[in-house]
């Protein structure tokens, strides 16, 4: 695509991953009846009910049961874009998984495909969280154009991330993912 226009391209590179288009959800808005491009979320915290189970926690929105985690797995915030249904008699994630897009390992090829700008998430996020991220990416960009051949994202990077991604833990999308 690159090669094909004059356009810059930019890319999502860390963030909470999300189906929705210009705020507009409307998987969340049937469910809830709410908006989240006016309601600010796509899952409203009155809307959202945790339940604990002798097996670990269920997450709920409206009523809709989303989620059940066990007591050791960790548990991303509520939505149901990420929630985990049967299909047959598996779990199974249907449209993404409780985690951020992190494309730190993936810089150099990136680079190469003349990508001009790496967005990060920041509409419903403090101006700390922002700065932490892009402190970060900036230093993994600056690693990555110093020496392409040789970067490798530091486990520094990755784990400062973690701590702020969504089940505290991120993924490469499409890149990794397991279609069914």
């Amino acid at each position: 695509v690159i090669q094909n226009t004059n356009v810059e391209i930019e890319v999502f590179g860390f963030g909470s991953l999300c189906v929705m288009v210009e705020g507009r959800c409307t998987l969340s808005s049937y469910v809830t009846g709410k908006s989240p491009n006016s309601n600010g979320v796509c899952s409203p915290a009155e809307a959202v009910r945790w339940e604990e189970t002798p097996q670990g926690r269920r997450s709920r929105l409206n009523g809709v049961l989303i989620d059940e985690y066990t007591k050791d797995e960790a548990a991303g915030y509520p939505t149901l874009c990420k929630g985990r249904y049967l299909c047959g008699d598996t779990p199974y994630h249907a449209m993404e998984e409780p985690t951020n897009l992190n494309v730190l390992e993936v810089l150099p090829d990136l680079i190469d495909a003349g990508v001009g700008a790496i967005k990060v998430e920041g509409r419903q996020r403090s101006p700390a969280y922002v700065g932490q991220v892009t402190g970060i990416l900036r230093q993994a960009l600056d690693a990555c154009m110093a020496n392409p051949d040789t970067y490798t994202a530091k486990d520094q990077w990755l784990q400062q991330l973690d701590r702020m991604a969504e089940g505290s833990r991120h993924t490469l999308g499409a890149l990794h993912r397991p279609w069914q």
